[in-house]
């Protein structure tokens, strides 16, 4: 009996054991990725971003998450550069454009509980719009209601830096413009369109846009660090805004930010932002039906306040925002269940900068920044580069002057200068090189075109351009 009572106690230890070591077997199970991610990847990604601190004066904040780990986290430059304070994580920034999907958001959370229709007019809001009978709200959220953006019209109150202005009398000022085409027969982007929500929400709910979105969109979804900005408040680890003037920095201008309102008035920090897309992929804010409606490529590849397209054949959900001394970008892959999110206050490439790391983690090669030289070359080369490229756009080169230069459509030639015989990088001090390889006798075999170290073969399609 007592050899029983010993092999049954041994049995219970061993199988305690073996128990207790089951949470630890699920985790190394769950999570191989973000261990072996951050064993391959955060090299990398450590050496882009330094380089963009280094090379491109980055300043901001980035976060990348996949499969619930945050897998990359890091901040550059300063949120204050009077007091050399450096940006945190904990930084708020504006975030400008990205406000539209929450506008769109709250659209479609006051469709669920009945009180407007993406189908309804503009007219029944604004009953003297004009042709407002012929543009619904699908239009507007989807950016085909035709309406120019007022923020290219003169004297519209987006033009108003310093006086605050009411919604409608903003809307006042750019409603009689004329229309850029038939209402949903075209695609534009026009930040009318996400203003003119923003008063619909406000005149549906009786509450100020900024009331609504923070108890009905930014509550619920359990962010912290959001909100509509107001110039006059005291916000705890604002970011300030800088633009670049040449050799350095200056403040942002300051403007009233009812301008950008419901188009794009709110701050927000990177971790936020995260919690924001999980929030609304994991229908947490909306119905799946709403967040279909939301994520579906319209027209233009668009939804409602999103983009929906691929990078290198993996879907993306995505949008960016600029407002003047910040810029901001956030991306997600849903089959890969990964989160990028990029804020500056310096305006600094993000969307360049968001598709470089991406690439990086779908192991694609990334050209780090790095310093350009102007190296002499015979100018006789650049004959046998003249000519129509296409990749997704076409770019057309031309000689002049003995220099080669890409041909504006409206705009000023750009001037490309060589680093070598066969590579040129922009003039204009963006992170955009061509390049060439070429055969023993010298014809050009293959062309590329360089955006932000990823590197895309250009087709030439025409051989003379004038």
């Amino acid at each position: 009996m007592q050899s029983s009572s010993l092999k049954l106690e041994s049995f219970k230890k061993n199988l305690m054991k073996k128990i207790s070591l089951l949470p630890l077997l699920s985790f190394i199970i769950i999570f191989p990725f973000t261990i072996n991610a951050q064993n391959k990847y955060t090299p990398l990604l450590n050496s882009y971003m330094q380089a963009q601190f280094d090379i491109d004066h980055f300043s901001g904040s980035v976060l990348i998450e996949k499969k619930g780990q945050t897998i990359y986290s890091s901040s550059f430059g300063d949120a204050d550069k009077e007091w050399h304070i450096k940006n945190t994580a904990q930084a708020k920034y504006r975030i400008g454009s990205i406000t539209k999907q929450f506008t769109a958001a709250c659209i479609l959370q006051l469709e669920e509980r009945g009180k407007l229709s993406l189908n309804d007019k503009l007219s029944k809001y604004i009953p003297d719009y004009p042709r407002g009978d012929k543009v619904t709200l699908h239009m507007l959220m989807n950016q085909t209601s035709g309406i120019k953006d007022y923020t290219e019209i003169p004297d519209s109150g987006a033009h108003s830096d310093v006086l605050p202005l009411a919604p409608i009398e903003i809307i006042n000022s750019f409603k009689r413009a004329p229309y850029n085409f038939d209402p949903g027969t075209q695609w534009a982007y026009s930040n009318s369109n996400y203003f003119l929500l923003g008063y619909i929400i406000e005149k549906v709910s009786g509450e100020k846009y900024s009331d609504y979105l923070q108890k009905n969109i930014i509550q619920k979804a359990g962010m912290k660090n959001t909100g509509v900005d107001r110039p006059d408040s005291v916000l705890q680890f604002r970011a300030k805004g800088y633009e670049d003037a040449g050799p350095y920095y200056v403040n942002a201008p300051y403007f009233a930010i009812e301008g950008p309102f419901s188009a794009g008035a709110m701050y927000s920090t990177v971790n936020d932002l995260d919690v924001w897309i999980k929030a609304l992929m994991n229908n947490k804010i909306l119905l799946p039906a709403s967040v279909k409606k939301m994520t579906t490529p319209y027209m233009g590849q668009y939804g409602y306040g999103l983009w929906i397209d691929s990078l290198s054949n993996h879907k993306r959900v995505w949008h960016n925002g600029g407002i003047p001394g910040f810029a901001s970008f956030v991306a997600n892959f849903p089959a890969d269940d990964l989160r990028i999110v990029i804020l500056s206050n310096n305006e600094s490439n993000t969307p360049a900068i968001a598709n470089a790391l991406a690439s990086i983690l779908f192991d694609i090669k990334v050209i780090n920044p790095y310093v350009h030289r102007k190296a002499a070359i015979n100018s006789a080369v650049l004959d046998n580069y003249i000519g129509q490229y296409v990749t997704k756009n076409i770019i057309t080169l031309i000689k002049k002057d003995g220099k080669l230069y890409r041909k504006g459509n409206g705009t000023e030639d750009l001037e490309l200068i060589p680093e070598s015989a066969t590579k040129f990088f922009y003039s204009d001090g963006s992170d955009r090189q061509i390049e060439f390889e070429v055969d023993k006798s010298g014809k050009v075999s293959k062309s590329y075109i360089i955006v932000g170290g990823l590197k895309m073969e250009m087709k030439k399609v025409i051989t003379d351009v004038y």
